[in-house]
C-alpha cells in the first residue's frame, strides 16, 4: 500500500449492540485510513457464532490462514485455538487445531511469527503461573494446519503473573502484555506493555597482518560406486568429500564408466565421502586418513552402494514425532555420528538432483509395537509429516511429496540375541521411494 492507502485489519469487538456483531465477542474487519476508521464489518458465520466468544484473530503472512480463539462447541474447554482457510474471498468453516496445543484451560491471543511459528498464551500447559506465552512450530500441508508441541518461552518474559498478547515488530522487538508488579511492588496490577529487545552483537574484525595458511597435506581416496540391488557399477555418479567439522566441500568428482572414483582429501581430518545418482538415493561413509598416508593412495575396502529405497532412521523416542534424539541410527539400530539434520541435508540434496525426472517422492512412516494400531498409524503419519516439513525447509518442493503411514504393520524380524529396545529402535523408521517419470 502507498502511504495514503487505507489498511484492512482484523480486530476483536466486545460488548457492542449491533445486528452484525454477535455473541460476547466477534471478529470484525476494519478499514483504517490515516487516523480514521472508515469501515467496521463483522465477519460472517461460521467464523462468528451467536452466543459464543470469538476473538483474537491473527492471519498468516501469506493471508491464507486465520487463527483465532473461541469457546464454541467442540472446544476442549475454555477458549481454544481454531483456524480457517481462505479460498478466494471467503473463509472455510473453522476447525479446532488438532494435536496437543489446546487444553481444558484457556488458549488465547495467538500471533503468527513469520511462516514457521505461532506464539500464544495458555493457562493449561506447564506455566510459571497464570497465563504464559508459548511457541509452537507451524505444520502446513495444503489446506491442513496444525501445530507442534508447545514450548514455554521462559523467563524473563514469563513470570508468576499473566502474560498475554505477544507481538513481534520487525526482527528485533518482541512486545507483550503483563500484569506483573513493577517499581518494587509485590501486588498484581493492571496490564502494561513490555518489550524485549534482541541484541545483535557488534563484531569488530581485529587488524591483523595477512597470513599464509600452512599447506594441508592430502591423500587420494579411491573406491567404487555400485547399485545396491544389482551390485553393478554406476557411471557418472556424483562423489563429494566434506569436512565434517565445518560441513564444507573439500573435493568433488564423478565416477568413470566402471563406477570408479579418485578424490583428494586432507589427512588427519574427519571427512564424509558421499555418492549419489539422480535415479537412486545416496550412500556415505566417514573416514580419517592417517598422516602416514599423506601423498599416498588409500583404497576403500567397501563400495558405496546406492539404494532404490532409502531407509531413514531418525531416532524418535517412543510416541514422539517432532523431537528426535540428536543422532541417526544405522541398520542395526546403533547410534551413528551423524546428526539427523546432516542426514536430511544429504537427502534433500539428493532429491533436488533428480530434477524433472522425479515425479513423486513417497515417504512411509513405520513405528514400533508400543500402543494401539490406531495410535501408531497416526504416529507414523506425524513422523512422516515432520520429515516432509524438514525437506521442504531444505528446498524440496512440497508438491512432489506423498506421505503415508504403515504404523506397526511392517515390523522388522527380530534378530537373534537382539534386545527388545534395539529391535524397537530399528522398527521406528521412514522409508522413501522415488517415482520417476518414464
Amino acid at each position: 500500500h502507498g502511504p495514503t492507502s487505507p489498511i484492512s485489519t482484523l480486530i476483536t469487538r466486545v460488548g457492542v449492540s449491533r445486528a452484525d456483531i454477535v455473541g460476547d465477542a466477534s471478529i470484525v474487519q476494519v478499514m483504517v485510513d490515516g487516523a480514521r476508521v472508515t469501515t467496521i464489518e463483522a465477519l460472517p458465520a461460521p467464523l462468528n457464532e451467536r452466543i459464543y466468544w470469538d476473538g483474537h484473530p491473527t492471519v498468516s503472512p501469506d493471508g491464507n490462514i486465520l487463527v483465532f480463539a473461541s469457546d464454541r462447541p467442540g472446544s476442549a474447554g475454555g477458549t481454544d485455538l481454531w483456524y480457517a482457510v481462505r479460498s478466494g474471498t471467503t473463509w472455510s468453516t473453522p476447525q479446532l487445531i488438532s494435536g496437543v496445543v489446546n487444553t481444558p484451560c484457556d488458549e488465547l491471543t495467538p500471533m503468527f511469527c513469520g511462516d514457521t511459528t505461532l506464539v500464544f498464551a495458555s493457562a493449561g500447559h506447564d506455566t510459571y503461573g497464570g497465563y504464559d506465552l508459548f511457541s509452537s512450530r507451524i505444520i502446513r500441508d495444503g489446506t491442513s494446519f496444525t501445530l507442534g508441541t508447545p514450548r514455554n518461552i521462559g523467563a524473563p518474559v514469563n513470570t508468576a503473573f499473566d502474560e498475554l498478547f505477544p507481538r513481534w515488530v520487525g526482527r528485533d522487538a518482541f512486545y507483550y502484555g503483563s500484569d506483573q508488579p513493577t517499581n518494587g511492588s509485590t501486588t498484581r496490577k493492571d496490564f502494561d506493555v513490555f518489550v524485549l529487545w534482541l541484541e545483535r552483537p557488534r563484531v569488530v574484525s581485529p587488524r591483523v597482518p595477512p597470513s599464509v595458511p600452512p599447506s594441508v597435506e592430502r591423500a587420494t581416496v579411491t573406491g567404487t560406486v555400485v547399485h545396491q540391488q544389482t551390485q553393478k557399477p554406476i557411471a557418472n555418479a556424483d562423489v563429494t568429500a566434506r569436512d565434517i567439522a565445518t560441513n564444507t566441500v573439500v573435493a568433488s568428482t564423478r565416477t568413470d564408466t566402471l563406477g570408479a572414483y579418485a578424490i583428494d582429501v586432507p589427512v588427519e581430518t574427519p571427512i564424509n565421502v558421499s555418492a549419489q545418482a539422480p535415479d537412486l538415493f545416496y550412500d556415505d561413509v566417514r573416514i580419517v586418513v592417517p598422516k602416514e598416508q599423506a601423498r599416498d593412495t588409500m583404497p576403500m575396502q567397501q563400495p558405496l552402494q546406492l539404494p532404490i529405497t532409502f531407509v531413514l532412521r531418525v531416532n524418535f523416542p517412543t510416541a514422539i514425532w517432532d523431537a528426535p534424539y540428536p543422532y541417526t541410527l544405522d541398520s542395526m539400530g546403533m547410534e551413528t555420528q551423524q546428526t539427523w539434520q546432516q542426514t536430511l541435508d544429504l537427502l534433500a540434496q539428493n532429491v533436488r538432483t533428480s530434477g524433472e525426472r522425479l515425479q513423486r517422492l513417497v515417504l512411509i512412516g513405520h513405528t514400533d509395537d508400543v500402543d494401539t494400531d490406531e495410535s501408531n498409524l497416526l504416529l507414523g503419519k506425524q513422523r512422516v509429516g515432520f520429515i516432509m516439513d524438514e525437506l521442504v525447509s531444505r528446498g524440496v518442493q512440497r508438491a512432489i511429496l506423498e506421505g503415508r503411514s504403515a504404523g506397526e504393520t511392517l515390523l522388522p524380524d527380530r534378530l537373534k540375541s537382539e534386545s527388545i529396545d534395539v529391535w524397537r529402535k530399528r522398527a521406528r523408521r521412514v522409508e522413501l521411494v522415488k517415482v520417476l517419470r518414464q
